[in-house]
């Protein structure tokens, strides 16, 4: 009996250590001449024109709709990036930074009819940015994002999931792997 116990254990544990050289499934490394950032799937770039008060700025999205996708807490895996005229915008302008973020991020939420649940101040290669949660759709789900103003070029990350699955590791391993070029 003690002899098939210890050949149980021995066989649990190969099987523990085999198990552990399953690759998960493999993430696509996207990037721009500026920064790389990792999604679940293949992404696109497509752009649009958006009216500000400076003027009509290009948004460049990239995005993945996780939503069909099977064994994915997450509903959408999205990447904004816009440039702004050096001139008015840029992040050597210490004073106008606060202003700036409040404005992107009062802007997001309203623009979801959401409510703000956090937010922080945070940091990339030295340049200041915000982290904030949104509370969207009444509780269904939660929108996570991280802005980032990188000299004139504004970079804004963003997950979408369920409100039962918002701290999942997919979300973190997205905003983890975003790297600045510079």
């Amino acid at each position: 009996m003690a002899k098939k116990f210890k050949w149980l254990i021995v066989f649990i544990g190969v099987f523990i250590v085999a198990s552990s050289f399953v690759t998960a499934e493999k993430w696509y490394l996207f990037e721009d001449k500026d920064c790389s950032i990792l999604f679940p799937k293949k992404v696109e770039t497509t752009s649009q024109q958006v009216a500000s008060e400076l003027g009509p700025l290009t948004l460049f999205i990239t995005m993945y709709d996780a939503s069909q996708a099977k064994n994915d807490d997450n509903l959408v895996y999205g990447l904004f990036t816009s440039v702004y005229p050096d001139s008015v915008i840029h992040s050597n302008n210490k004073i106008m930074l606060p202003g700036f973020y409040r404005g992107a991020i009062d802007g997001a939420v309203k623009n979801v009819k959401g409510t703000l649940l956090s937010e922080s101040t945070i940091t990339i290669n030295d340049y200041e940015g915000r982290e904030f949660r949104v509370n969207y759709s009444e509780g269904l789900a939660v929108i996570k994002m991280r802005c980032f103003l990188v000299k004139n070029v504004m970079y804004m990350l963003q997950t979408i999931c369920l409100t039962e699955k918002e701290n999942n590791v997919s979300s973190q391993k997205f905003f983890d792997s975003f790297k600045l070029k510079m």
